[in-house]
């Protein structure tokens, strides 16, 4: 395994048999993971970058069978948005190893999908015969491949000839939304809705509880975005209790999807913090003479927020193991 891997540790055991095991159900569809093989990185690729982290779907599978013991578990398999690799390589590479899992290598997993990178200047052919030909379900567009990633609009990183292919074999597109407030902006609101309008058969899927890191920007776009029936969410990385908690209130909450970000994200160690209207990551590199200064991963702070939201509620553990594993299940139900 890489030696970027991550380490659990007694503490992190601490947190998760006093804090999670009571909550996470028995069945997991981790709806948001990436993989990567160092094979296809460019050649001016950054040599410190966190996410080149050769993780394949075993590698992944050991790790969350760590952090989740006991707990049966399924997987989209995304492949990892880095600028300028290989992606067709890479794209293949992601499909063939989902091919072995469905081809029974790893027989207590429960079930996987396949996900592929589409850049923008990707032609609808290729990607009609990459979907054909390795049975992928999910295109993963990234806004870091627009022009401008901080302020791009949707079509700047996955353009309207890409949705037209996507509509027509009617595929699932996780969005990572660009623009500063993310979801509360206008343009993302009104694209979104011009979009599930002239593209029904699109599910989409707004990564990170539709980029919500920080709950500020969803308290008035979440009525919106509850509108649009072909918009879900996926729970992946988000650190914010009020996040979750607006979701579950104002949510379909059968278009929850359950992800974790992991492995190179969602198991970084720390947090994402959240103040005025911004957010950063925070580590336990800071010195704190007043307190216990060490972190566990990003992903067990997600659920302690999900935990801490469905209390709040009082949301059913029927709400609950539908989130986490059920409504995967029905949202694929259309692929089969």
């Amino acid at each position: 395994m890489d030696s970027k891997f991550p380490i659990y540790t007694d503490f992190d055991k601490k947190i998760w048999e006093k804090e999670l095991e009571s909550f996470v159900p028995e069945k997991i569809f981790d709806f948001h993971t990436h993989i990567w093989h160092e094979k296809d990185a460019a050649d001016n690729q950054e040599p410190d970058s966190p996410l080149r982290m050769n993780n394949s779907i075993e590698d992944m599978h050991a790790w969350s069978r760590t952090i989740f013991p006991g707990r049966k578990i399924g997987y989209a398999a995304l492949p990892t948005p880095l600028k300028d690799i290989d992606y067709i390589s890479h794209n293949n590479w992601v499909a063939d190893e989902v091919k072995k899992v469905r081809a029974g290598n790893l027989p207590e997993l429960l079930f996987v999908e396949s996900g592929m990178l589409v850049h923008p200047d990707f032609p609808g052919s290729y990607i009609t015969k990459h979907v054909h030909d390795k049975q992928v379900t999910i295109l993963k567009p990234y806004r870091t491949f627009a022009e401008n990633p901080a302020e791009a609009r949707i079509k700047d990183y996955f353009p309207e000839e890409q949705m037209a292919v996507a509509h027509e074999l009617g595929l699932a597109v996780v969005l990572h939304l660009s623009k500063t407030t993310g979801p509360a902006d206008k343009e993302n609101i009104a694209d979104l809705e011009m979009y599930s309008r002239k593209y029904p058969n699109i599910k989409w899927v707004l990564a990170h509880c539709a980029r919500a890191f920080n709950s500020v920007h969803l308290e008035e776009a979440i009525h919106q975005y509850a509108k649009l029936p072909t918009v879900w969410v996926d729970t992946s990385a988000v650190n914010d209790t009020y996040t979750h908690a607006l979701l579950l209130r104002y949510f379909d909450r059968e278009r929850i999807l359950f992800g974790t970000d992991n492995v190179a994200a969602g198991s970084w160690r720390g947090k994402y913090i959240t103040f005025g209207n911004g957010w950063k990551a925070f580590s336990e590199e800071s010195e704190l003479e007043h307190c216990d200064n060490r972190c566990t991963f990003v992903v067990y702070e997600q659920l302690r927020c999900q935990k801490q939201a469905a209390g709040m509620l009082q949301i059913s553990s029927l709400d609950i193991e539908n989130i986490f594993f059920h409504n995967a299940v029905t949202f694929f139900q259309s692929f089969s």
